[in-house]
């Protein structure tokens, strides 16, 4: 189960009591987070053996502008996520985000979790194991708004696999339920949309915010070493419900029509992902390279 969906239930408990194409690399053994063996000074160990993988319709440039900015903060996120520990964020998150809003009184849905590890979550970085495969991550939809723009990611979590904690040895998807290693609900595809809305606009920019990179952001690391917001800043964000906590409305988002357009859009048949990630395996899926990456050194 995706982790936002996850968190969203949670938070749906709380506000009901307060109301009333992949490149594959020839199979290794997985390093297991080992520290002494980090090629990218940047990367969490925990992530050695796993990579995000870019693809992005016709006229959306992932390396430039706020394509770029949108998959820097969606894989920054996941980076802390993933890694259960907000000190792996990329450099120039916090400034480019709003804190957390909580789910009770006046709030919005896409404020609740704008930042990783928030209200509900209570696992700290010694929870944290290592993560194997990859993540496809497809840009559907970068849409102008008023002052900024609204962008549509599809995030595939079919080849993304963690140690199988009740068959040693063995490895299980994280879209999966990890006791059976089957699907959380037979409806579920491995395959999430996102919503994400960001601006240069925003009174909450601290003064004399650092000038939008121009350079285009790829190379063979697999995070960026240095601050890429520049002077963007994320005004919502989420996976599950929009909108007014009080708005029955909130619930609509994501439709099954964009879930569907999402599932379409992955570099992989439905048949192909659902064969991936049920079932125990002896090896996650080669993991390759980061697509597109970031460069070695800041440009």
């Amino acid at each position: 189960m995706t982790r936002r969906i996850a968190l969203i239930f949670a938070l749906i408990t709380t506000v009901a009591f307060a109301g009333g194409c992949h490149a594959e690399a020839p199979k290794s053994p997985p390093t297991e987070g080992n520290s002494s063996d980090q090629p990218y000074p940047n990367w969490p160990p925990l992530l050695n053996d796993f990579r995000f993988h870019w693809t992005a319709e016709p006229g959306i440039d992932v390396t430039t502008g706020p394509a770029m900015v949108v998959r820097a903060y969606l894989e920054a996120y996941d980076t802390a996520w993933f890694t259960l520990n907000l000190d792996n964020l990329f450099p120039g998150f916090r400034r480019a985000t709003p804190e957390n809003q909580k789910p009770e009184g006046d709030f919005l849905w896409q404020l609740v979790d704008i930042r990783p590890l928030g209200s509900g979550y209570t696992k700290t970085a010694k929870d944290a194991r290592p993560h194997f495969g990859y993540q496809d991550l497809h840009f559907l939809e970068l849409t102008p708004t008023g002052n900024g723009y609204r962008a549509i990611v599809c995030s595939g979590e079919y080849a993304h696999f963690v140690e199988s904690p009740s068959h040693p040895g063995k490895f299980v998807s994280i879209g999966v339920n990890e006791d059976a290693a089957q699907l959380y609900r037979p409806s579920d595809r491995g395959v999430y949309p996102y919503q994400i809305d960001l601006t240069q606009h925003d009174p909450r920019l601290l003064p004399n915010p650092p000038a939008p990179v121009s350079a285009p952001q790829r190379g063979p690391a697999p995070a960026p070493d240095h601050d890429v917001f520049g002077d963007w800043f994320f005004t919502g964000a989420s996976s599950s419900h929009w909108g007014p906590g009080n708005d029955p409305k909130s619930a609509d988002f994501p439709s099954l029509e964009l879930t569907k357009r999402c599932e379409d859009a992955m570099p992989l048949p439905e048949t192909e992902r659902l064969a991936m990630m049920t079932g125990f395996k002896d090896q996650p899926p080669p993991h390759g390279d980061a697509i597109p990456g970031w460069p070695a050194k800041a440009q």
